[in-house]
């Protein structure tokens, strides 16, 4: 039989697959996932805050410490993300948008925010730290973990150092940031945003579906930052401010993705040596309190200036993570939407900036190796 045109690149596709989809894969998932369903529902048990992600993102970073093989794949928690954007989309209300005149100030203070920490942190990581100065740079800027890693190591750094401190900042951020609303409320972020809402039909579910993955792919397209769950929610947004869906997903999808998005953060530290992790981890939990003091004084100032919520705003500016401080948001009823859209703006401006940061470092080490000379 004639092979057809087209069967090469079916071919390769299917091979492509067969390699990333092995046993080995399987297995490290489902290690992963179990022991993060053993942490969730003993966190749940105890009543923890944001108990389906925080029992995981704890359960699987201790058994990480063991040295035991587990990975949630990035692929598969880009899938986990849309399910995110959903349900921040559907926090959106006609009332959002008056609220929304004050978002450009709050965005621009984002936007200033964002240079001040990263030298800030990135003096404490060379001066204090001792980590070399592009270590250090692409350590403390606060967002996207994969660029910085491949950034930092194209400017000279350390990658696994860079890996281990960004992994830190998101894991002691999320875990802080419930217990410190908890504190100041006295609320335990264990809701799911409005406990009286109604479910999708099925219809509306497929509806949704279908327009999330569409405005997905179109935002991959023109390069839109963490395109997975923006398009998602831009599309769950657009689809209940109009009314032409008015349920949610149900609350056990959310468990789940919580679950996942847990698991995912824990099993960062898989395989690191406990030498190497525990000469990091001190300095990391001193530069988190840094990070902290600092987004908790500019928050507060935001929010007397411009008479937002407190633990809005805090959540808006704390660097631990787009999906992360959306979802203690949801999960506490404070403005999801907010705090969304502001952190959408802190990546958005990492990712313009970290390019054009890492080719200036490059040039400076050049000349500055040059001038030895």
């Amino acid at each position: 039989m004639q092979e057809q045109p087209g069967d090469p690149l079916r071919n390769r596709g299917i091979n492509r697959l067969s390699n990333v989809l092995t046993r080995r894969f399987f297995r490290n998932l489902s290690i992963a996932l179990g022991i993060g369903l053993i942490g969730g529902g003993l966190a749940h048990s105890i009543n923890m805050p944001l108990a389906w992600m925080m029992g995981p993102m704890l359960a699987t970073f201790v058994v990480s410490l063991m040295r035991v093989p587990m990975a949630v794949p990035m692929q598969f928690r880009s899938i986990i993300l849309g399910v995110i954007g959903v349900f921040l989309g559907a926090s959106f209300t006609p009332e959002t948008f008056d609220q929304a005149a004050k978002w450009p100030i709050s965005m621009i203070a984002v936007l200033i925010y964002v240079p001040v920490i990263t030298v800030i942190i990135t003096w404490f990581y060379t001066k204090i730290a001792r980590l070399d100065p592009a270590t250090a740079l692409f350590s403390a800027t606060p967002g996207g973990l994969t660029p910085m890693i491949v950034l930092g190591a194209a400017a000279g750094g350390n990658e696994q150092e860079i890996a281990l401190t960004q992994g830190l900042r998101v894991l002691l951020l999320v875990m802080s940031a419930p217990v410190f609303a908890l504190m100041i409320t006295g609320v335990v972020a264990n809701g799911h945003g409005d406990s009286h809402a109604v479910q999708m039909t099925l219809n509306e579910g497929l509806l949704t579906g279908v327009c999330a993955l569409v405005t997905v792919l179109v935002f991959r397209k023109i390069g839109v930052p963490a395109s997975y769950m923006t398009g998602a929610m831009a599309a769950s947004m657009v689809l209940h401010v109009t009314g032409i869906v008015e349920g949610n997903l149900p609350d056990w999808l959310l468990a789940g993705s919580l679950l996942i998005l847990g698991s995912a953060i824990g099993s960062r530290f898989s395989g690191v040596k406990l030498s190497v992790l525990a000469r990091l981890a001190g300095y990391s939990v001193l530069a988190t309190l840094v990070v902290l003091a600092f987004t908790g004084g500019v928050a507060w100032f935001v929010a007397q200036w411009l008479d937002l919520d407190f633990i809005a705003v805090l959540l808006a500016f704390a660097p631990g993570g787009v999906a992360e401080m959306s979802l203690i948001a949801l999960a506490l009823d404070v403005e999801p939407s907010f705090v969304a859209f502001h952190h959408i703006v802190r990546i958005f401006e990492i990712v313009l900036l970290a390019p054009l940061m890492a080719k200036w470092f490059q040039n400076h080490m050049k000349r500055k190796n040059t001038s030895k000379i």
